[in-house]
This record gives C-alpha cells, sequence and structure tokens, in this order.
C-alpha cells in the first residue's frame, strides 16, 4: 500500500487543495472527514501500543523483576580518560581483622642466602582465614514414664515443658523464618536448605506452623512499629498486587522516615486504605491514581510516576512527543 501524498498547504491535512475540496459534494467530504478521524485514532492507537512493546522498568509502573535480562537498559560508561579503580589519595578498603579463635605464629624457615637462623623476629604481616564451624545439632530428647497412681486409679504421664512443647526452639525457628520471610524464599527452598545444612528435614505442614508461630512472637513489634509509623508527620504510601496460591492479595505499605508498616489485604479499596492509615492525618505523599486521590487532608504529588512518564515520552516513535520528553527529562 502506497503511503498518501503529502498535503500541499501546511496546516491542511487533505493531499488537495482548498478550492477543489470546497468543490466536493458534501457527501464525500463527510466521508472523508470521517476517515480522516479514524486514521488520527488508528495512528495514535498504534502509537500507544508500540509504547508497551518498549516499556520497561524504568518507564512504567512495572518492577524491575519483570524486564528480560536481554532487554534491560545497558548503562553506558561516559567516555574519560580517567583509568578504572581507585584514585590517588583514595583510602583503600580492606578486610578488617575479626578476632581469632586460633593463632599460629610462625617463623621463618630460611634465608635466600641459605641461613636457617634468623634474629630479632618480630611480627610482620598477619594474614587471617574465616571459616565457619560445622553445623550441629542441639538435639534433646524428653523422656516422658508414666506411672500408676493408686489414689485415682489410673496411669499418669509426665508433660513437656510449656517451652518445649512445639519440638522445635528459638533460634531454629528464627532462622527458618528469616529465610522466608526477610529474603523471600519460598517453603520449599526453606525447607530444602534446613534438610541439606542443618540435616534436620521438616515437612511444609510442620514448617508453615513454625512461621505461624514466630509470626504470633513478633506481633507486638509489628503493633510498636504501627504506632511509632502512624505518629509521623509525612508518609509516602503505596499499593501494589500480590500473587499467591489464593485469591488476589494486595500489598499495602505506608513509609516514614524512620520505618515502614507493610499490611495485606485481599482488597484496593478505600476500606483497606483505611485499616492501614488507622486515625493517622498528615502529609500523604503519593501518586494520586488510586483509592488516595479522595485523600481530603494535604498531599504531596510524588514525582516517581511523572519521571516514568516522561522517560517513556522520550523513547516514543513519533518526534513531537520524544522531542516533549526529551526536554522535560533534562528539566
Amino acid at each position: 500500500m502506497e503511503p498518501l501524498p503529502e498535503s500541499v498547504h501546511p496546516g491542511w491535512p487533505l493531499p488537495c487543495v482548498p478550492p477543489d475540496w470546497e468543490h466536493t459534494p458534501a457527501a464525500v467530504q463527510a466521508y472523508g472527514h470521517t476517515l480522516q478521524d479514524e486514521l488520527t485514532q488508528l495512528r495514535a492507537r498504534v502509537e500507544a501500543l508500540e509504547a508497551r512493546l518498549t516499556q520497561h522498568a524504568t518507564t512504567s509502573h512495572r518492577p524491575p523483576s519483570s524486564d528480560w535480562p536481554s532487554k534491560k537498559p545497558r548503562q553506558r560508561p561516559a567516555t574519560t580518560s580517567r583509568k578504572a579503580g581507585g584514585k590517588p589519595g583514595h583510602p583503600g578498603q580492606r578486610q578488617a581483622l575479626v578476632p581469632p579463635t586460633t593463632v599460629h605464629a610462625l617463623r621463618p624457615e630460611r634465608c635466600p642466602c641459605g641461613n636457617t637462623t634468623c634474629a630479632l623476629p618480630r611480627p610482620d604481616h598477619t594474614p587471617q582465614v574465616l571459616e565457619l564451624p560445622p553445623v550441629a545439632r542441639a538435639v534433646t530428647h524428653w523422656v516422658l514414664p508414666h506411672g500408676w497412681c493408686p489414689d485415682w486409679g489410673r496411669w499418669s504421664q509426665a508433660q513437656v515443658p510449656t517451652e518445649h512443647a512445639t519440638g522445635y526452639g528459638p533460634r531454629f525457628s528464627a532462622v527458618r523464618s528469616a529465610l522466608a520471610g526477610a529474603y523471600g524464599n519460598g517453603r520449599r527452598i526453606v525447607q530444602t536448605f534446613g534438610a541439606s545444612v542443618f540435616q534436620v528435614p521438616i515437612s511444609l505442614g510442620a514448617l508453615q506452623k513454625v512461621l505461624d508461630r514466630v509470626a504470633q512472637a513478633i506481633a507486638p513489634h509489628y503493633t510498636a512499629i504501627a504506632t511509632q509509623v502512624r505518629h509521623a508527620v509525612v508518609h509516602s504510601m503505596d499499593e501494589t498486587p500480590w500473587c499467591r496460591t489464593h485469591p488476589l492479595q494486595w500489598l499495602w505499605v505506608m513509609v516514614s522516615a524512620a520505618a515502614a508498616l507493610y499490611r495485606m489485604h485481599p482488597h484496593r479499596s478505600t476500606a483497606a486504605f483505611a485499616v492501614l492509615i488507622d486515625d493517622w492525618a498528615g502529609i500523604l505523599v503519593s501518586a494520586g491514581d488510586g483509592v488516595d486521590r479522595h485523600w481530603g487532608q494535604a498531599r504531596h504529588t510524588c514525582l516517581a510516576p511523572l519521571i516514568r512518564t516522561v522517560r517513556s515520552l522520550a523513547e516514543r516513535q513519533n518526534a513531537a512527543r520524544a522531542a516533549c520528553g526529551a526536554w522535560a527529562w533534562a528539566e
């Protein structure tokens, strides 16, 4: 299909001169206007689809993990004649000496001249070797005898102390919870790690019970963080979908200068927003495109979405939009 000829008059959208268009029948003019409107809409749609194809984490709301390694933008180093590495006068970063558990004092064995006796030995350099000790399990067996009670006429059995009734100690539970929670590993990875490193096999059901007990134990600390966060004057707030095996959840976050408060909620709604902030009323920093756009108190627009939009415009195929985005990004 050959492209349409360009207009002969600047600002005139049609490939004919205005006098010819004036003598065109009204029905043909109406049809021409319809085609022109459809062409404008299709061009805008194609441009929007092409922009979506070239989107990545720096030009959209998508997380960096969604970018393919081959499509991640590479940071090109600026051309410079300066050599790589530390510059003259820059203090070096060396491995600090850790307090030793074992010390081996050595003496020079032989001088290059062949002499094997050296006088006035003094420490000159102290290399260190770091190693982890073998992981040793601390396993306690509670022997529970039972005996006959002549007064009740029944057997009575000893009971495990309450603090040991779960079968897993606090350090064991804390390590499993840190791997699953703070470091974001799946349950099966935590299960495999425990069997490989600690030589302690555990079922997924028992592992989940360990995590639930730790979550219950740290609940007072979560409440303390929530109280501290809700006393701050300025907050940044956002939400993101959180896909799990159960129905879709939403991960909400409320961030102050001192701490961050996270909360899972099944909905992205005004009710979920109210549960997160509770009775807080301060300056809200957000994009303003979600449920927080109806915030009645002071609000500051977050610049991150605007920066992503500007970078996306700078990468458009349309020259005018690309120039506008490049200008805004430079500003």
